[in-house]
């Protein structure tokens, strides 16, 4: 008996009690099978494939939201640094108008552009964006620049402050007022000595008053020796800092004793006529490193007056 080579298809309905028959080749209906195979897979891929570009989508459309965002944020992050550069630079020109006033060595501008100079840097993160990869290589270069100027700054207010620092403790520790009022009887130098009559040098200034007349520190300092000697009568001698002495001698009455911490214009005493004196005087003297300097140079000295020096 030989097999069939065609499809034989019956429809019918409910309305129809007679059936529609339909005959047609096997090859076409495997044909027309494979269509609507195809067209199924292909229907199927269409839906996936279009809620996968649909996912894509929104995920593009957030990428450009966040790199709006981004855009702003480095606008507001430049602007930021740029008013930070702003208060730096009124910073530097006040540390300027102090070493002016103070009369210290100021920055050269140059060398202050110096240290925040250098070769720009090129980060290419953002290699699809050639606007966003401007803005970020331009707010990166800032930063760096800011971070050089605040440590280049840093070290020059430093530097400013050690300096306001020392000429600060110099002036404190340098004699530089009255030790305390009347006029000057006998200068620094050469003289003829009042009770001896030979020709002797004088260490000091002699500065002649009443008794009980006040006697001031003249400068900051720690009292090294007090007491009573031959020709001094009662004294004092103060040590200083930067190798600064003061001896106060003929003392009447002494209110400090040895080790105690004296401030500069602070009293220490009262003028006197102890010890070898024709009156009532008080017997100044300034040493610096052991070597007696002329008292008149320390009276009524300013700060700027003051230097830094080894004599």
């Amino acid at each position: 008996m030989a097999v069939s080579k065609r499809w034989h298809i019956a429809l019918s309905t409910t309305e129809s009690s007679r059936p529609i028959n339909m005959s047609i080749p096997k090859k076409t209906g495997f044909f027309f099978c494979a269509v609507i195979v195809a067209f199924v897979l292909i229907f199927i891929g269409s839906i996936a494939y279009v809620a996968y570009n649909h996912n894509k989508i929104a995920e593009a459309q957030d990428i450009i939201k966040e790199n709006e965002l981004l855009k702003e944020r480095l606008f507001t992050l430049s602007f930021e640094i740029d008013s930070i550069m702003t208060k730096l630079k009124l910073m530097e020109n006040w540390e300027d108008k102090i070493r002016s006033d103070k009369n210290f060595k100021s920055i050269n501008k140059e060398i202050r552009e110096m240290g925040v100079g250098g070769l720009p840097q090129v980060d290419t993160t953002f290699t699809y964006s050639d606007e966003l990869n401007l803005d970020y290589n331009i707010t990166l270069n800032k930063i760096i620049q800011l971070k050089s100027k605040v440590k280049f700054d840093y070290q020059t207010h430093e530097q400013l402050y050690n300096l306001v620092e020392l000429k600060d403790a110099l002036y404190k520790s340098t004699p530089s007022i009255y030790p305390t009022y009347g006029r000057i009887s006998d200068p620094f130098g050469w003289r003829i000595h009042p009770i001896t009559k030979e020709r002797t040098f004088h260490y000091g200034l002699d500065f002649g008053n009443i008794t009980g007349t006040p006697v001031y520190a003249t400068a900051d300092g720690v009292i090294m020796s007090t007491g009573k000697q031959k020709y001094f009568g009662k004294f004092i001698a103060i040590s200083h800092k930067f190798g600064y002495q003061t001896n106060y001698a003929h003392l009447h009455k002494m209110y400090v004793k040895k080790g105690d911490e004296v401030k500069r214009g602070q009293i220490i005493g009262e003028m006197g006529n102890s010890g070898r004196s024709t009156g009532t005087h008080l017997h100044y003297e300034v040493l610096r490193y052991n070597k007696y300097r002329n008292p008149y140079e320390h009276l009524n000295k300013l700060e700027d007056d003051i230097i830094i020096s080894k004599n």
